[in-house]
Order: C-alpha cells, then sequence, then structure tokens
C-alpha cells in the first residue's frame, strides 16, 4: 500500500511508494479484543443456576424409564434381565411378564388395554360391594340383604331393591337390559372410537370435568395411581369371591368379625374349621 511522507503533512507532497506494513489494529478490530483480553483481568464465570426439579419430576423418574421402581429390589433382580420390550414408557411397567404375552407390540397393547379396563371395572365393583353393605351396617337402611351377592338373589327370586327405605321397582329383566344397552353401549364406543379421541384408553375431555389431568407431568402420575389402585381393586374382588363362598358373608361382615377377634377370626381359623361357618352360596 502506499504510504504518504511525512512532508506531504507539511505542504510538500512527495509521491514515491514505500514499503508498506500493516496498519495498527483498529479499536473494534477482533485483534485488538484479543489483546485486550490476553492482558484483562479475566472476570469469573457467573455461578451455574441450580436446576430446579418440580415435585412432579421426581416422582416421575420413580414409575418410568430406565431407572424405575421393578417388581423386585436391585438387589434380588438385575435390570439386565429384565425384557428390553419393558422399558418403562407405560405407567404400571414394574418389568413383569414370565410369560412373554408382550413381545409383540400389538399384544403389549391388547394386553394394555384388557388390564386396564378390567382394573376400572373392578373398582367400580369393589365400591360397589363395599359401600351398600357399609351402609346398611352402620345405620342406613339399604334393604335386608345388601350384601352384594344376595343383591342378585333377590333379582333372581322376582323381588325388588330397596335403598334408604325407598323401594326401586327394578327387576332382573329391567336390570338386564340396563346393564346391555348402557355397558354394551359404552364399550362400542371405546372400541369403535366413537367421540374421536385421540387415546381411547385415556380419553380426557368430558371424562375429565375437574381437569385433574391437565398437565402432562400429573396426567402421567394419574395413570400410575389408576393401575396401582385398579390391580389391587382386582385382587379385592377375587378375595370377595372367596370370601362368600367360604363364609357366606360379605367383606364389611367379615372384616367386622375379625377386627372385634381378631385371633378368633382369621384365615386360619376358617381354615382350620375352629370357627362354624355356614356357606350360603
Amino acid at each position: 500500500m502506499a504510504s504518504l511522507g511525512v512532508s506531504e503533512m507539511l505542504g510538500t507532497p512527495l509521491n514515491f511508494r514505500a514499503v508498506s506494513r500493516p496498519s495498527a489494529p483498529l479499536a473494534s478490530s477482533p485483534a485488538t479484543f484479543k489483546t485486550v483480553a490476553l492482558f484483562s483481568k479475566k472476570k469469573p464465570a457467573p455461578p451455574p443456576k441450580a436446576k430446579t426439579v418440580s415435585v412432579a419430576n421426581d416422582e416421575l423418574a420413580k414409575w418410568y424409564g430406565p431407572d424405575r421402581r421393578i417388581f423386585l429390589p436391585d438387589g434380588l433382580l438385575d435390570r439386565s434381565e429384565v425384557p428390553e420390550y419393558l422399558n418403562g414408557e407405560v405407567a404400571g411397567d414394574y418389568g413383569y411378564d414370565p410369560f412373554g404375552l408382550g413381545k409383540k407390540p400389538e399384544n403389549f397393547a391388547k394386553y394394555q388395554a384388557f388390564e386396564l379396563i378390567h382394573a376400572r371395572w373392578a373398582m367400580l365393583g369393589a365400591a360397589g360391594c363395599i359401600i351398600p353393605e357399609a351402609l346398611n351396617k352402620y345405620g342406613a337402611n339399604c334393604g335386608p340383604e345388601a350384601v352384594w351377592f344376595k343383591t342378585g338373589a333377590l333379582l333372581l327370586d322376582g323381588n325388588t331393591l330397596s335403598y334408604f327405605g325407598k323401594n326401586i321397582p327394578i327387576n332382573l329383566v329391567l336390570a338386564v337390559v340396563a346393564e346391555v344397552v348402557l355397558l354394551g353401549g359404552a364399550e362400542y364406543y371405546r372400541i369403535t372410537n366413537g367421540l374421536d379421541f385421540e387415546d381411547k384408553l385415556h380419553p380426557g375431555g368430558p371424562f375429565d370435568p375437574l381437569g385433574l389431568a391437565k398437565d402432562p407431568e400429573q396426567a402421567a402420575l394419574l395413570k400410575v395411581k389408576e393401575i396401582k389402585n385398579g390391580r389391587l381393586a382386582m385382587f379385592s374382588m377375587f378375595a370377595f369371591f372367596i370370601q362368600a363362598y367360604v363364609t357366606g358373608e360379605g367383606p364389611v361382615e367379615n372384616l367386622s368379625k375379625h377386627l372385634s377377634d381378631p385371633f378368633g377370626n382369621n384365615l386360619l381359623t376358617v381354615i382350620g374349621g375352629t370357627v362354624e361357618r355356614a356357606p350360603t352360596l
């Protein structure tokens, strides 16, 4: 680059070419920034912000993902023994499938739906077995036979039901028709997705009037609670069947007698025959 001589600055123009030199870096050039950064005092980096983990996220890790809880403690079961298709994406997945029923994805989805539907029916059934008998035992007038299996016997004998002292004109034929229409209709819409839900198993919307599952994390936790309570209800219904056959009594009466005399009324005394039982089924 041509460089002007000092004489030109004094008024005498000189037109000669001299050896060019690189211009000094401007204050705003990258070289200046590097030099300043080299000799200037380095500011300490700001402390990292603490990562906030919500209660929902912390709770979700217990039930979802590879580090979730499995059906046996880590000392008794190595996680490598859990089938690969049980990867913790589904609510209630404890890594337990001894018969390999869920190896095929289509079978996994099918059995998941079967379990959830049976769990919901079991929860309703368990409540229906307990509540009328408990109300009748502790003051409410739910008829002379408020035990769940004796209610059906009343209808089979041509009688009607009575709750809180009021006669309910429902006979066996009307009860069967109501079940076929209402329950069958609900199942038909569920299977065909007649209401066009994105998730047929957990539709939300009108089936969540209180908006409990609007938050996705909260919805994931509610799915876990639902299937856990549903599994417990299925075992409870099975126990109610066995109790009714062996003792001829409902679950509330069985529990009441056990609490009044735990050592005289329990599983061992029933099996041993030391307590008189008169099965009525």
